[in-house]
């Protein structure tokens, strides 16, 4: 491994380029645990994602079923969102029931977006045996209010969105779900209608949720006036509704109040309609005008004009609906515009985008070639220099020998704790050992001024070039040891011979004729680590301390 430290610099840019990837799925488990608690949250979570056309398999599903979850819980369009089928798809048939239930409702929406009512409507009966199935009320009333949804403004089936909201509060007795099957059986002129909108007053109360009472009881109002006659019954809803909106100036009380014109105008009380119709107006102009507000005012004022005078004007309606019809074929040209620059935008979009990985492609191929080429040529100089240097240290140690084998200072002091006669048996050995592996031959044999050519051959014992096996006889160098050695080799053949092997035998008579580990690794052509191994073996073996010398303890 500290021959390979370019590995890291690969390794980064690995990781540089997995990156983005592992963060952008992080995000999307992320967002896919905030689902059914915080739609906010998974939206926010999915727009941190930069690329998601680089997600693949799984979590791109996953990513286009978000976002479709997140088009749902808003109420908007789902149209773009095509992989929800193959998300919903995948998820019912390996029935993940983390996402089961919520891929029924997401895909059959879906198919709601697009016009295929019937299919859908078909998906949410699947869903709704599923979830009663599984005893998950809560999925089952939502699946059952869809459908009466599309009963009631596709196909205007109120009986079918009457049994569909019969069936919901069969589970769970809701507010939401009393006040729509009120509506909906208004829709059919059933009497019941009155019952199922007072109860879903009576649940609000119960909730002490007065926002949805306001509602309930605007609308029950205005289900009176418009729908059932009762004009008694409606003015009392509006005071009823008014007492709980107290002073404040709302949208409701102006709605509620236009209840009130209808019902006083059926009644004849013309003063009394002229009076919310003007209160009614001026509570909207103070809110913000709303396209149906004009005509609706325009309509009561006309009727009141007519039952007073029997005259009416309605240049101004006229003239306030040609506006509307400018503006709104302004708005679709506006619209139309707008998609056309989207789609430009789009397309420029994707074609920069394409361009973009291409470059970025095209870039990490290059940085990958200059990394290996130039980690290649780092490893390739850095090798060659450490042979050099190996190289020049055995030659250093071949020379080492060479000088103690073939040469001796007059005079030259003994080795401190040893005797000239042991000098001079140790240089015979070291002789002996060179003479076999041709060193001493080289010397004799050429001039001094050929030491090129004599390190060059020393060269190729210390570089493995000469394998020394085929140079080295140790069954002529064994008696040279215990000759000199006070026959340490047959002591040590005859105590351990059964355990060490050969060459372990040869180590322990080079550790007795005083090699060094480095002398040791160039004469037998092994690694230094290998040495100090095979002395590890030895100690193992025999039973011989770390800190004990072997030699000692194989003569003792």
């Amino acid at each position: 491994m500290k021959r390979l430290p370019f590995l890291g610099c690969l390794f980064v840019m690995l990781c540089f380029a997995a990156c983005r990837q592992t963060d952008a799925v992080r995000l999307l488990r992320m967002a896919d645990e905030q689902v059914e608690v915080s739609p906010d949250s998974v939206r926010s979570l999915l727009m941190q994602i930069e690329k998601p056309s680089q997600l693949s398999g799984e979590d791109r599903l996953l990513y286009g079923w978000l976002w479709a979850y997140v088009h749902y819980v808003w109420n908007s369009s789902m149209v773009e969102d095509t992989l929800v089928v193959r998300a919903a798809d995948n998820y019912i048939a390996r029935r993940d029931t983390a996402h089961l239930l919520l891929s029924y409702l997401l895909k059959a929406r879906y198919l709601y977006w697009i016009d295929r009512n019937e299919h859908s409507v078909a998906l949410l009966d699947t869903g709704l045996t599923e979830a009663l199935a599984l005893r998950d009320t809560g999925k089952a009333i939502t699946i059952l209010d869809m459908q009466a949804y599309q009963y009631t403004y596709i196909w205007k089936d109120y009986p079918r969105t009457v049994s569909a909201y019969r069936r919901a509060l069969q589970l769970k007795e809701i507010a939401e779900l009393c006040f729509s099957q009120g509506l909906a059986m208004g829709l059919m002129h059933s009497d019941s209608a009155d019952y199922y909108l007072n109860r879903s007053v009576e649940l609000g109360l119960q909730d002490k949720d007065t926002a949805k009472v306001i509602h309930y009881l605007r609308n029950y109002a205005q289900y009176q006036a418009y729908m059932s006659n009762d004009n008694a019954g409606a003015i009392a809803t509006v005071r009823r509704l008014n007492s709980l909106l107290g002073e404040s100036n709302s949208m409701q009380k102006a709605m509620g109040y236009t209840a009130l014109v209808e019902s006083f105008l059926k009644e004849g009380q013309l003063d009394s309609a002229q009076y919310y119709l003007n209160r009614s107006r001026t509570l909207i102009m103070r809110n913000g005008k709303f396209v149906t507000g004009e005509n609706l005012f325009a309509t009561y004022q006309a009727l009141i004009d007519y039952t007073r005078r029997r005259t009416f004007d309605i240049l101004g309606v006229a003239r306030y609906n040609d506006s509307i019809g400018n503006a709104l074929s302004a708005l679709q040209s506006t619209i139309g515009s707008k998609e056309e620059s989207k789609e430009s935008l789009s397309q420029a979009n994707l074609l920069l985008v394409i361009e973009r990985q291409r470059m970025q492609l095209t870039l990490s191929l290059c940085l990958l070639a200059l990394v290996l080429v130039g980690g290649g040529a780092f490893l390739y100089i850095r090798n060659r220099r450490y042979r050099l240097i190996d190289a020049e240290e055995r030659i250093e140690a071949l020379n080492h020998l060479l000088e103690e084998a073939t040469t001796r200072s007059e005079g030259q002091a003994p080795d401190e704790g040893g005797t000239d006669e042991e000098t001079a048996n140790g240089q015979f050995f070291r002789k002996i050992l060179l003479q076999q592996l041709g060193i001493i031959r080289l010397v004799a044999t050429q001039p001094t001024s050929q030491n090129q050519d004599l390190l060059r051959r020393m060269s190729g014992i210390s570089n493995h070039e000469v394998p020394v096996d085929s140079l080295l006889v140790w069954d002529d160098l064994y008696p040279v040891i215990d000759r000199v050695y006070d026959g340490f080799y047959t002591k040590m053949h005859r105590r351990f011979g059964n355990l060490l092997i050969d060459k372990e035998q040869q180590l322990c008579c080079l550790l007795c004729a005083g090699f060094s580990t480095k002398e040791i690794s160039v004469v037998t052509q092994q690694s230094i680590p290998t040495i100090y191994q095979r002395k590890t073996n030895i100690r193992k073996k025999l039973g011989v301390g770390e800190k004990e010398d072997i030699v000692a303890f194989i003569l003792g």
